[in-house]
């Protein structure tokens, strides 16, 4: 059952101002499965945003189909291997969490593909640039400098992972193959792709505290005004 007009419903969380009465609330309605990943996360502030995150999505996907609980929702593994919904196939969803931030996108009509990530991520950048990044992407880098080209960097990042978590093929093979363009966080296009996205691909960046962003990806869905944004204050609120 559909409860409003919008196609896509994206939640973005940061999780520092979360606390334990969010956590526990959080634990509550996951399943064991769920719960058994969340301890084996080694630090509790891992634990606390993959917590979090699988809430939110179980909080959006209830905001589409209200008589599900929170906690009654299973997941499975699709033939695509992309994560899916059991018993509602016209449902799709991507899930992301990087340290303090994370997001969901819920989708009843087309694919969607969400990635966060901030710029104070440990990495040599260097060596990734021909590795991850398209003949035009470099050809940008090499116009910037210090935390603008790291930011950039990161921008193509999330956006190559969300496009192809969208797709349900994964992080493989040459991401270098995939390219973007970005006039603005609402104007991006692809210049290059590991299969073609169709007519209908949305591409957006949310821009969250500090050096961090969050990427969406939507496949068959015609554009900006069908996605509604919502940056939560907490997960249940």
């Amino acid at each position: 059952m559909r409860t409003g007009l919008q196609k896509v419903r994206v939640r973005i969380l940061e999780t520092n101002g979360s606390g334990a009465q969010d956590l526990d609330a959080a634990l509550a309605i996951l399943s064991e499965e769920e719960l058994e990943r969340f301890r084996n996360y080694h630090f509790a502030r891992d634990r606390k945003d993959y917590a979090l995150a699988h809430a939110l999505l179980r909080r959006t996907l209830s905001d589409f189909a209200p008589e599900t609980e929170r906690g009654a929702w299973q997941f499975e593994t699709r033939a695509s291997g992309k994560p899916g919904v059991i018993a509602r196939p016209d449902l799709d969803f991507s899930l992301t969490h990087t340290r303090g931030l994370v997001a969901c996108a819920v989708a009843d009509t087309g694919l969607v593909g969400i990635d966060a990530e901030t710029d104070e991520r440990p990495l040599d950048m260097e060596p990734l640039f021909r590795e991850v990044c398209s003949p035009g992407e470099r050809q940008e880098l090499a116009t910037l400098t210090g935390l603008a080209r790291t930011s950039r960097f990161f921008d193509f990042w999330t956006l190559k992972e969300a496009y192809l978590k969208a797709r349900g093929v994964g992080i493989t093979g040459d991401l270098s193959l995939t390219g973007f363009t970005i006039a603005d966080d609402g104007n991006i296009r692809l210049e290059a792709a590991r299969g073609q996205p169709g007519p209908d691909a949305t591409f957006c960046i949310y821009r969250c505290s500090g050096p961090a962003r969050v990427a969406l990806a939507t496949l068959g869905i015609t554009g900006p005004h069908d996605i509604e944004v919502t940056k939560a204050a907490k997960w249940n609120a």
